[in-house]
């Protein structure tokens, strides 16, 4: 019997902002969650204070500057790239500098190619949010491609799908290879690429006993002998 993993999803319930939780851990180690405290091993919880992942990386790889955090988040769920690897790919291609141009002419924070970027939709390449999505897009048909692939995506993200492919491999350019080097680096290479599926959140089944109290669990209900328990949380829904 696994211990409940969603803790931060019993903020959904739809419950008045005053209502309590009360969570008491067996013998097992199971915690059970209720909103009744019917003794005293029920202790109120507490769910600890989110921290966005970027802000857990150390300060060289999201830059001292936090004014993109909101875009990057949200460009990372919707095209389920791990935020932390947007954040690397941004410090890496123009150090969190929104104006930047490269030499060949890549633009912006994420340094998107004029083509790149026309062909992601972007119109205003100096607009944070809109390169951002536009370069998180764009690596997520990457990691699509190379079957997610960290070195091979991000090499092609350098130098280029198209050479990848015909390499087979990340091709023999000192840029591209110290790129991905430096990328995974900055990542502390612990980056972890969301498949195409949706991540596997771990699903919590609720019921409410004859006296009114709620349960909370995420031991399904074929296990238990409870009865009219309710999906709370599918592990298929979207984030």
């Amino acid at each position: 019997m696994c211990a409940l993993a969603t803790l931060l999803l019993l903020g959904t319930l739809a419950q008045p902002a005053s209502a309590k939780i009360y969570v008491y851990v067996d013998e097992r180690g199971v915690p059970h969650y209720s909103n009744v405290q019917h003794d005293a091993r029920y202790r109120e919880y507490k769910p600890p204070p989110f921290i966005p992942p970027i802000l857990r990386l150390p300060r060289e790889v999201r830059g001292t500057d936090t004014r993109f955090l909101d875009e990057i988040e949200r460009a990372a769920r919707l095209y389920r790239v791990d935020p932390a690897l947007v954040a690397a790919i941004i410090r890496v291609e123009s150090d969190f500098q929104p104006r930047a141009v490269s030499p060949k002419g890549a633009q912006g924070l994420m340094q998107l190619m004029p083509a790149t970027a026309s062909r992601l939709g972007v119109r205003n390449v100096f607009d944070p949010e809109e390169n951002i999505r536009g370069g998180t897009r764009h690596m997520r048909s990457l990691l699509d491609t190379f079957n997610n692939n960290l070195d091979l995506s991000l090499a092609a993200y350098n130098a280029g799908e198209n050479l990848v492919q015909r390499v087979g491999g990340i091709p023999n350019i000192k840029e591209t290879r110290d790129y991905v080097r430096s990328v995974k680096k900055y990542g502390r290479k612990e980056t972890t690429i969301l498949t195409a599926e949706q991540p596997r959140t771990p699903s919590t089944f609720r019921w409410v006993d004859q006296k009114g109290v709620l349960h909370l669990t995420n031991i399904p209900p074929v296990q238990r002998s409870e009865p009219d328990f309710s999906l709370l949380v599918s592990s298929s829904q979207s984030p």
